[in-house]
């Protein structure tokens, strides 16, 4: 499990690894404290998760989330701020995290939530928050949210539709060729398709783009 912590406040950081280190949920954690070197990071490493404050020097979050969505990097995120601004939520939502949870969150929440994003649930914490909206999620989201379709597995989808083979996705997605595969046959299941091209055609006509 590899891990990146970004954060400018360097006694949370030492915190933070210091949960993750004892829990044994991560071999490898690495730590930055701007937007602009967690961009670098994630581009350059394979990283199972990234934990990313939003109030950032030279970088912020919000910026670091749409630097990541353009460039095609699928490391799931989880905000961890001390914002209590529900539009914050709302746009790190509509940029892509995966949850959001409060700073003051215990130990124990912060590594379920991150076991609960590396299964490919979006969550959020409702400790003093307001709850996740689905109108926060596009349509192809909510729907895929209502099947047991996570957004990763969406992703594969589009990938499949846009024809590329398992290995071209595992390779794109920094998966195993196995994951993909798993990955696709639980797409089929929620589809009722027997077929790439079936799941391609009905995800058409279902408007999951």
């Amino acid at each position: 499990m590899k891990i990146l912590l970004v954060d400018d406040h360097q006694m949370f950081l030492d915190g933070l690894r210091g949960i993750l280190a004892g829990s044994g949920l991560a071999t490898d954690i690495d730590a930055v404290n701007n937007g602009q070197d967690a961009l670098k990071k994630l581009l350059s490493g394979a990283f199972d998760i990234a934990l990313i404050d939003l109030r950032l020097p030279i970088m912020d979050g919000f910026t670091l989330l749409a630097e990541l969505n353009r460039r095609n990097n699928l490391t799931p995120v989880i905000i961890v701020s001390a914002s209590r601004d529900p539009d914050d939520m709302q746009k790190a939502v509509e940029l892509g995290a995966m949850s959001f949870i409060p700073k003051s969150s215990s130990g124990q929440r912060i590594i379920q939530t991150i076991n609960d994003v590396l299964d490919g649930k979006v969550t959020y914490s409702n400790d003093g928050y307001p709850a996740a909206d689905t109108a926060f999620l596009n349509e192809s989201e909510e729907w895929a949210a209502q099947h047991n379709m996570t957004r990763r597995q969406l992703e594969v989808l589009r990938l499949v539709r846009k024809g590329l083979s398992n290995q071209a996705i595992a390779e794109q997605m920094c998966l195993s060729v196995a994951t993909v595969k798993s990955h696709i046959s639980a797409i089929f299941h929620a589809l009722g398709a027997q077929s790439r091209s079936e799941s391609s055609k009905k995800a058409h006509q279902l408007g999951l783009d």
